[in-house]
């Protein structure tokens, strides 16, 4: 009996082919979980974080293949734990995005500042409020009293860069999330958003992952143009090039009209028995789907995909090519203000 083909590629593509690659340019990934990696990890989510085994194995192969596709440099999310080895190995090609979070709802609020207190002393770039529907029962509101505290605490240690999680896919708000009196409308989500937005207008807010909301570039438009402070990454490959792709047109408009307002990142996270493939598949799916022409059947396994077609179709949005350099690389160079690799 024949095997499955690989998530990582169902078509079989070969991901050497790269004419369709117009930018050759640097390029800085700013949203990826790049972290120590143990045995022990599960297969999916992120690393436990903690135990013996620890490698940076799989941090070595995602950082070669991101250089093989022109990145440079990566805005990680990782333990306060795993900075020191990471930049003892990586040096300047990694900077450091800080989530707070809470374990669980009766979890202390000391203990979230504490937390983001050994970031502070590791000299982060960044702060990330995820905030995704399912966090709700652990207190992950974007404007609760504690986050508004550490994001406080974090401006005045300098941190200009706030990340945040809001919403997920419209796909999922008809299934996993089908009970709004739990999980909260689609719209709703964006409530606390803006009001964050509103009460530290002198931040960045990085809207991650197409700020949540792919399918509706309209939305998107009336964020950018109502908070000038706001900003938006290209993350999670297999959502984006799903619901991108079917509204290229609409959001080469609002990408070409407010360039210097998105950020190029992938979401790919290292685990501890990934292939060298899987990370190729993320890069060339998001290179592919920003900067070429190129049409044809997504090489990437996707559950959260109901259509005639096995896999969507990538529909690539064909960036001018200043748009892309903006994109790609000088937005957040400027953001960061980090040393040139």
């Amino acid at each position: 009996m024949a095997s499955s083909p690989p998530q990582y590629n169902v078509t079989g593509i070969d991901y050497a082919e790269r004419d369709h690659f117009r930018h050759d340019g640097p390029i800085i990934d700013f949203h990826a979980h790049v972290m120590r990696t143990r045995p022990g990890d599960p297969p999916t989510g992120p690393p436990v974080g903690s135990g013996p085994g620890a490698s940076l194995a799989q941090a070595e192969i995602m950082l070669d293949v991101g250089a093989d596709f022109g990145v440079m440099q990566t805005l990680t999310m990782c333990p306060a734990d795993d900075i020191a080895p990471l930049r003892e190995r990586f040096g300047e090609l990694l900077a450091f995005n800080a989530m707070i979070n809470k374990k669980t709802a009766d979890e202390s609020d000391g203990e979230a500042y504490r937390n983001l207190e050994r970031f502070l002393e590791q000299g982060i770039h960044c702060v990330k409020l995820w905030s995704a529907p399912r966090g709700r029962e652990r207190g992950l509101f974007i404007d609760a009293p504690w986050r508004i505290e550490a994001v406080k605490r974090a401006r005045s240690a300098g941190v200009r860069l706030v990340m945040v999680h809001v919403a997920d896919p419209d796909a999922w708000f008809r299934t996993v999330y089908a009970d709004a009196a739990k999980f909260g409308t689609k719209a709703e989500q964006y409530v606390g958003l803006e009001k964050m937005m509103q009460l530290f207008p002198d931040l960045v807010w990085i809207g991650a992952h197409m700020a949540g909301d792919a399918e509706h570039p309209d939305h998107l438009q009336a964020l950018l143009e109502e908070y000038p402070q706001f900003y938006i990454d290209t993350s999670a490959t297999k959502w984006q090039v799903r619901e991108v792709s079917p509204r290229a047109d609409a959001h080469r408009a609002l990408l070409t009209k407010y360039p210097e307002r998105f950020l190029f990142g992938t979401d790919l996270v290292t685990r501890h028995h990934l292939t060298r493939e899987h990370y190729v598949s993320r890069y060339w799916c998001q290179r592919t789907l920003w900067e070429s022409a190129w049409v044809g059947a997504s090489p990437i396994a996707d559950a959260d995909y109901h259509g005639e077609t096995p896999t969507p179709t990538l529909r690539g949005v064909n960036l001018p090519d200043e748009v892309t350099a903006l994109v790609y690389y000088r937005n957040a160079k400027r953001l960061l203000n980090l040393p040139i690799v």
